[in-house]
């Protein structure tokens, strides 16, 4: 993956949401195939989705994605730590609230797409 390419993709994603009203991001090209990518979205309603992709080749070696509400608290948690070894998708995991589930490995458009999900289903009830 040309990390260069990759970067033009977040900010298409994040600059075609309708959801988001706020952004800082900043990304640090390390190689042609390697950099990071890490920030803070706010979302309408309030959400704060705080992030850190980093990514070589193919390979998405460490990243994190934690979602809160309007008050700081946290909705959900996506990353790879290597820490909750009693899960089945080890290291790739979420939390939510106080519980951890299995996931798999994740990026930031599948974030963003299931924050917008979050928000329009809450804004239809």
């Amino acid at each position: 993956m040309v990390i260069a390419d990759y970067f033009k993709s977040i900010e298409q994603l994040l600059n075609n949401s309708k959801l988001i009203v706020d952004k800082a991001v900043d990304f640090k090209e390390f190689s042609s195939e390697e950099g990071m990518a890490r920030g803070r979205l706010l979302f309408l309603g309030g959400y704060v989705l705080t992030f850190m992709e980093y990514i070589q080749g193919k390979e998405r070696p460490k990243y994190r994605f934690n979602l809160s509400d309007g008050k700081g608290d946290m909705i959900f948690r996506y990353d790879n730590a290597a820490h909750h070894r009693e899960i089945q998708t080890f290291p790739h995991h979420k939390h939510v609230r106080t519980e951890v589930k299995s996931s798999g490995e994740i990026g930031l458009a599948e974030v963003v797409a299931e924050i917008e999900m979050l928000i329009l289903t809450a804004f239809k009830s």
